[in-house]
């Protein structure tokens, strides 16, 4: 039995990289939004780039303990996200998204410039260094939960069905631009300027961005009866929680929001790891074995981009479900030739993580579009809360998991992982795709 999503008849006045333009809407609209998603991507991109330098000749960490710091630091992020993406969700559904996503650029922007003067701080009240850059690094996390998430439920609320995909493929590309401009810019700031000119420029071009949210970014969100906007926050999670509950395809696509953000971090993360680790076998410093490592995942990164147009036409076309399982098999695939490698510098090696990257946007992309395709309007801000909630979840999990087997059980073990829950997830996608059918726009 296919199940249909249907839709309203609608009026479009042109089209911005295949992607209806609804007759309320314009073209700067679009714009402004892939400008805030790419410049968010750039500023949490930027605080992995920017920090090893800044802990070594800033807050003075001995390079030893680097790893347990970063470590540390990226934990907080991701706790954060599984803490308060979901609420603010939840926020956007009874407020608007562009009044919060405004509010969390104007905060985080703010508070990445401050983060770059932790040890003045700390020097001036009195605590250590690591404990300032601790409290500014967990206030910029929290601050910027408020903006990053509703880049996709703007883009859901201002697309129709039949070019949704291609919407949610423009957010990927435009936020993967913005980290390699991390990369390829801002790493070469301080080089040139020093540590504290980059978080300064960082912290404007945010703020920069919070204008570009408050005058460019509309919300279509229907104005709400007084008596759905006096919803309480738990009564709206209640009530998306509970479609969610019912409809295996959204349970499916928590699934693939699971895996397919982990994909990204068990790739960076265990490349770096395993680099590092073997660098002097293979007669590279630890720098040039960082730097081939971040080379190779980089390369993951520009096939990503390169096939996310792709992606979106093919969740247009062929439908959400089959391009879901399509690209997690791909990526999945990938991940378990991976465990055939026992040189992580050599050229099989690329061309495996080239196979990875060409999959893992697929299924953030159709896995994200389904949906919203499948969420009533009241409560999408909820019910795509708890679809990145699952995806930081992942990140989390997978990661955690990942360091623990790498050091018992070798350097390719968490690639083994990864690939099976890719396959796994694969499988119940096609599960619910043959007993539900595609989902389709009447």
């Amino acid at each position: 039995m296919t199940e249909i999503v249907t839709e309203e008849k609608h009026e479009i006045k042109g089209k911005i990289a295949g992607i209806e333009i609804p007759s309320d809407l314009k073209k700067y609209n679009f714009y402004a939004l892939f400008w805030c998603s790419m410049v968010m991507l750039m500023a949490i991109t930027s605080g992995s780039v920017i920090q090893p330098i800044f802990l070594k000749d800033v807050i003075g960490i001995a390079p030893q303990n680097f790893g347990k710091i970063s470590t540390a630091l990226v934990v907080i992020n991701e706790v954060a996200s599984i803490l308060l993406i979901g609420y603010v969700g939840v926020l956007s559904d009874r407020y608007g998204r562009r009044k919060i996503m405004t509010f969390g650029l104007v905060t985080s922007g703010i508070t990445y410039i401050i983060f770059g003067y932790s040890k003045s701080i700390a020097d001036f009240s009195g605590i250590e260094p690591i404990i300032a850059v601790f409290i500014l690094r967990a206030l910029f996390v929290i601050f910027l939960q408020f903006a990053w998430p509703h880049v996709f439920t703007i883009i859901g609320d201002y697309t129709y069905a039949s070019s949704r995909g291609k919407g949610m493929a423009a957010i990927g590309l435009t936020s993967a631009i913005g980290a390699l401009m991390a990369f390829g810019v801002i790493s070469q700031i301080p080089k040139k300027f020093g540590v504290l000119a980059a978080f300064v420029t960082c912290g404007i071009i945010i703020l920069i961005s919070a204008a570009v949210s408050h005058f460019g970014v509309v919300d279509r969100m229907k104005v709400r009866e007084k008596s759905e906007h006096s919803k309480g926050e738990l009564e709206l999670l209640r009530e998306a929680w509970q479609i969610v509950k019912d409809s295996a395809p959204l349970k499916m696509c928590y699934g693939a929001a699971f895996i397919s953000r982990a994909n990204v971090g068990v790739l960076g993360t265990m490349m770096m790891i395993w680099t590092a680790k073997v660098a002097q076998e293979y007669g590279h410093t630890t720098g040039e074995a960082l730097a081939l490592g971040g080379m190779a995942v980089g390369l993951s990164g520009i096939f990503g981009m390169i096939t996310a147009p792709l992606w979106g036409i093919l969740t247009d076309r062929w439908g959400r479900m089959r391009t879901t399982a399509l690209s997690l098999a791909f990526t999945g695939i990938g991940y378990l030739l991976l465990t055939l490698i026992t040189n992580p510098f050599g050229g099989l090696m690329k061309v495996f993580i080239i196979f990875i990257g060409a999959g893992q946007f697929g299924a953030m992309t159709a896995s994200m579009t389904l949906a919203t395709d499948l969420s009533p309007k009241k409560v999408l801000g909820s019910v795509l809360g708890g679809f990145n909630t699952f995806g930081a979840l992942g990140i989390f999990v997978l990661t955690s998991v990942g360091g623990i087997v790498f050091d018992a059980f070798g350097h390719t073990s968490p690639f083994l992982i990864a690939g099976l829950v890719n396959i796994v997830v694969t499988v119940w996608c096609l599960v619910v795709y043959f007993k539900y059918g595609e989902k389709r726009v009447a």
